[in-house]
């Protein structure tokens, strides 16, 4: 009986290395390999408009259908709540595989070990081509020449016009590379301002409480400052400049066009309807756009174009700003591998930028598929290539992107009213205010010291 038991042991032992050789040859083929790739959960938090969420589900999709053993949780909070959000999600130790970060919040993030370093993982890619995207797109996420996020877009701001109104005018359209002056911006957007009995502010009669169509939408002020050749910044970001004369020329500029001018919405019209609104309605002749606009201005019922933004007469010279989004990977992340690849493909495989391009919502990071196929593209805008021409030559970030926090920069943003709704000039605003941006500066680089030093 016990001769029979070691048998039967033997036989089963037998088989036992049997099995094991099988799974052994089974798992050195390269197709079992993948096979019995442990699952990798990632979590994607973005913010995004209706149409930009469908295309990137698609994009996630075809993600997850090249890499099976990765599934994807993709969330969209409301751009307004977005931030806060995050940090929530932070602070309860939940922070997701990958987040959106913009240019200003890089060095915070950074100092903070929120970000991943992705530098090797970007070099070594063989799906990421540095020399093929925008320069100004990855210097907004690299620290110390090292890369912590990749950009989601570039977001050239454009100037748009609405050819409707422009006809009814009876006026030239705008060149899509020869600027108007700011004095013949001013004219031309008088011209294009109408109050109800049909008159414009070159009319005596003219009732600027009862326009019902304007030259432009509110203006920002930084491509008026940009153009004169000003800035809120010295250049190593550490002293408030804006007392300079010409930063106060082009304040004074962008408030007289609602103040003296009456070419754009006061406060008050602007509380009552904002300009966005007014320009879906055909109520605004100029306002500004970014490509993300393009599919949502394809249900417009008229037609438009676009322009350079008006050049300073100083300088000859149109800017703006650039805007831009980063996917950064959390520096928690389980999968860092995992969670860059899903970044990368989201910034630059070939399909998923055509399928961003091809459905408005943006200019592809590839500058070859910009250059080529996009400004090929047959629907509006015509002129497409002056977004192109802002990422190239004629952009500067936000203020605030040149500095570790936008405090400072907030605090202008929330009292700079005073001048647009003329309860001061421009000169008496920038003497007066300047003493507290500076302190404020003073504290954002007091706060970047001390978070290197207790890097």
């Amino acid at each position: 009986m016990k001769k029979k038991w070691i048998a039967m042991m033997v036989v089963l032992l037998l088989s036992s290395l049997a099995l094991i050789g099988c799974s052994s040859n089974s798992s050195s083929d390269g197709e079992g390999d993948s096979n019995k790739k442990d699952k990798v959960d990632l979590t994607v938090n973005i913010w995004a408009q209706p149409h930009e969420e469908e295309i990137y589900k698609t994009i996630i999709a075809d993600f997850e259908e090249e890499n099976p053993h990765v599934n994807v949780e993709f969330v969209v909070t409301p751009g307004d709540d977005y931030s806060t959000r995050l940090q929530t999600l932070m602070a309860g130790n939940r922070t997701p595989d990958i987040f959106y970060v913009g240019g200003g919040d890089v060095n915070f993030y950074v100092d903070t070990g929120r970000v991943l370093d992705i530098t090797d993982l970007a070099n070594e890619s063989n799906v990421l081509d540095l020399d093929n995207m925008w320069e100004s797109g990855i210097s907004r996420y690299t620290v110390d020449d090292k890369i912590y996020a990749l950009p989601k877009d570039v977001g050239p701001f454009a100037y748009a016009y609405n050819k409707d109104l422009f006809d009814a005018a009876g006026l030239e359209y705008p060149s899509s590379t020869d600027p108007y002056t700011w004095d013949e911006y001013i004219e031309v957007a008088k011209q294009l301002t109408v109050d109800q009995s049909g008159n414009t502010p070159n009319d005596a009669g003219f009732d600027s409480r009862k326009v019902k169509q304007y030259g432009a939408g509110f203006w920002w002020v930084e491509p008026a400052v940009y153009s004169n050749g000003a800035h809120w910044l010295n250049e190593d970001a550490t002293e408030i400049t804006i007392d300079d004369p010409k930063f106060i020329e082009a304040l004074q500029y962008v408030a007289d066009l609602r103040l003296v001018h009456n070419a754009v919405p006061s406060q008050e019209a602007e509380q009552s309807t904002n300009s966005y609104s007014r320009w879906l309605n055909g109520e605004v002749a100029m306002f500004p756009m970014g490509p993300w606009d393009q599919a949502a201005f394809w249900e417009l019922d008229f037609e438009y174009d676009l322009m350079p933004w008006p050049a300073s007469p100083n300088t000859r010279e149109s800017k703006t700003w650039l805007g831009s989004l980063g996917f950064a990977v959390s520096a928690s992340t389980k999968h860092p591998q995992e969670a860059f690849e899903l970044a990368a493909y989201l910034t630059v495989d070939e399909d998923a930028q055509r399928n961003l391009m091809e459905r408005g919502a943006q200019v592809p990071n590839l500058i070859d598929m910009a250059e080529n196929e996009y400004l090929e593209l047959d629907f509006a805008p015509e002129s497409k290539h002056v977004f192109l021409d802002v990422i190239k030559n004629s952009s500067q970030p936000l203020p605030h992107e040149l500095t570790y926090d936008g405090e400072w920069f907030d605090y202008f943003s929330q009292t700079v009213v005073d001048v647009y709704e003329g309860r001061k000039t421009a000169e008496e605003y920038v003497h007066e205010v300047k003493p507290k941006l500076q302190e404020l500066l003073d504290a954002s680089i007091q706060k970047a010291e001390r978070a290197k030093a207790n890097q």
